[in-house]
């Protein structure tokens, strides 16, 4: 007997029945023709601190779906077939989350599951159609945020995460699936003025936020994602589905408590391509406000989101990716700015000296985790050619802080500065030597160290 397509709604087993599923079975069989699964996903990197969004707020799940994409066995098309609502959402560890799902058994086809937290509105609103290509459906997914995200503790607004299956098929085989790594679709940006170098000449009031997009892609694009570093490699920029425009030119205004001297977990925005060199007024930037001590009055700086070449000098500006957080380590304030933030925004005038910490929350490679506490760097090697001043970020949750010190104490040919939270300072005070030298820094935070190799080359 040829079976009819019903679309039923199963209260036990899905949160809600606004969406129904579409079974391609006879109800009198459903025991036998679903799968209930187990899901582990991990969440990106977290550090437990004192921040404006905490660390349960940035990977919390509101709400979990399930997109059932069918593969074509001849072409490898994947068409969408259903979906299907988490529920029985619980922590496994701080960064893994685990939670159930029912699926439609298919002993013949092999499937892509696509996992979307945070975003049920927007699906219910894209309305999947059935058999639809999974490329051009995802590419119509968007978050939109016109203004500031909402990092209040009490009201926060969960942020869009995408996560995908490998090539599976949904059999009695099938009990549980772990392994499944999250991103989240949008940026976070913090600046920090607090250094000891900085502090007594600027105290940081006010960050302005220019050329925002106001869209997003939930899901990247498949060949801007690698699979091996669990990380973007380029943005993924919406192109239909928008209204009002993508690009907003702000800014966007954020208050800084003058004590704090910095800005944390609290600019978050969604991706943006760079853009070439000159066309300064397109890319997106901050400008930072605050008093110029020495002048007693408050100045503006524009902080460009760019890379340098080897004699510091302007390369290009960057991409701003997801699930990535840039840190802007101001260094030093050499002299007044601007008298008002567009006035910074439009001239480019400097004075501060400015690096950028990346961190890509996907990667676990330079985390140390013991007893419930962690320890993390943003990288676990640098090579350098002559002398200067860079910058590693460094977190933990351990109630002790961390350390860092030389392995050998004779490398005196460097010096390590861990007197900041959030990144060591290393300065080169000589030159290599023919051959250049190696030298290795232990960070450490109770009984938990990672170990930092330093290069220098020869010039």
């Amino acid at each position: 007997m040829k079976l009819a397509v019903l679309s039923i709604c199963l209260p036990a087993l899905f949160w809600s029945c606004t969406t129904t599923v579409d079974f391609p079975i006879d109800p009198a069989q459903l025991g036998d023709s679903i799968r209930s699964v187990t899901f582990t996903v991990r969440m990106p990197n977290a550090t437990p601190q004192s921040y404006a969004m905490n660390d349960f707020a940035e990977n919390d799940i509101k709400t979990i779906d399930v997109l059932a994409f069918r593969i074509d066995n001849i072409t490898n098309v994947e068409y969408y077939d259903y979906r299907a609502l988490g529920t029985d959402m619980t922590d496994v560890t701080t960064n893994e989350k685990q939670f159930k799902v029912t699926l439609v058994k298919n002993d013949t086809a092999h499937y892509r599951l696509v996992f979307l937290a945070n975003v049920r509105t927007e699906l219910e609103t894209l309305s999947p159609a059935k058999n639809a290509i999974k490329a051009p459906l995802l590419t119509r997914l968007l978050s939109h945020n016109p203004g500031a995200w909402d990092v209040t503790n009490v009201t926060y607004r969960a942020f869009p995460m995408w996560g995908e299956s490998a090539s599976l098929m949904i059999d009695d085989n099938l009990t549980s699936l772990a392994g499944i790594n999250l991103l989240r679709s949008v940026v976070s940006i913090e600046v920090y003025a607090d250094h000891t170098d900085v502090t007594p000449d600027f105290t940081l009031e006010d960050v302005y936020l220019y050329n925002r997009k106001v869209y997003g892609r939930v899901a990247p694009d498949g060949i801007k994602y690698s699979v091996v570093d669990r990380k973007v490699t380029a943005p993924t920029i919406p192109t239909v589905n928008m209204t009002p425009p993508l690009n907003v030119l702000g800014p966007l205004h954020y208050a800084v408590t003058p004590s704090d001297h910095k800005l944390e977990r609290t600019i978050y925005t969604y991706e943006a391509d760079s853009v070439n060199p000159g066309d300064d007024f397109s890319a997106t930037c901050l400008v930072v406000g605050g008093t110029y001590i020495p002048q007693g009055r408050k100045q503006y700086y524009r902080l460009d989101f760019m890379t340098r070449d080897g004699n510091g000098d302007f390369q290009a500006y960057r991409p701003l990716l997801r699930n990535h957080r840039y840190q802007f380590i101001v260094r030093r304030v050499t002299s007044d700015g601007h008298n008002s933030a567009d006035s910074a925004f439009y001239d480019k005038k400097g004075n501060l000296g400015v690096e950028i910490l990346t961190w890509n929350l996907a990667d676990q490679n330079n985390v140390v985790v013991k007893e419930m506490h962690h320890l993390s760097l943003n990288r676990s090697d640098m090579e350098v050619t002559g002398t200067g001043t860079f910058y590693v970020g460094v977190e933990t949750n351990h109630p002790g802080g961390w350390t860092a010190v030389r392995e050998n104490a004779t490398d005196t040919w460097y010096t390590v500065d861990d007197s900041q939270s959030g990144y060591m300072k290393i300065t080169l005070n000589s030159n290599a030597p023919v051959g250049g030298r190696t030298s290795n820094i232990l960070v450490k935070a109770g009984n938990m160290t990672k170990k930092f190799r330093l290069k220098q080359n020869h010039l």
